[in-house]
């Protein structure tokens, strides 16, 4: 009977205050964030849409508010500049899962 108790208790435990194993003393949550790439940043000049830190082979998609596709624009380089010849206003730009509003002037 006090092996039962002792098998009952300690099981107990074990379910209340699981061990959990880690390599070299990181938790896989802090290694995750570390290797999150960098937001994409977004901005537009008179008729130039700056981009940087996007992803490799990525595509820039402009839309008009109404939600019509203006331009598509293959991206070669992670970061860089990109004349576009569009009317003035507002422009939703998407890069991958980013989504920025933009006003050309």
């Amino acid at each position: 009977m006090k092996l039962f108790y002792a098998f009952v208790i300690g099981m107990s435990l074990t379910i209340a205050f699981p061990l959990y194993a880690q390599k070299d003393g990181k938790s896989s949550r802090q290694t995750s964030i570390a290797q999150q790439a960098p937001a994409v940043e977004i901005s537009a000049t008179d008729s130039a849409i700056r981009v940087k830190n996007a992803p490799p082979g990525s595509v820039l998609e402009i839309y008009s508010v109404v939600g019509i596709k203006v331009k598509e624009i293959k991206m070669t380089q992670p970061s860089g500049e990109y004349y576009v010849n569009l009317e003035r206003g507002y422009y939703i730009i998407r890069i991958g899962g980013t989504v920025r509003k933009v006003a050309i002037r």
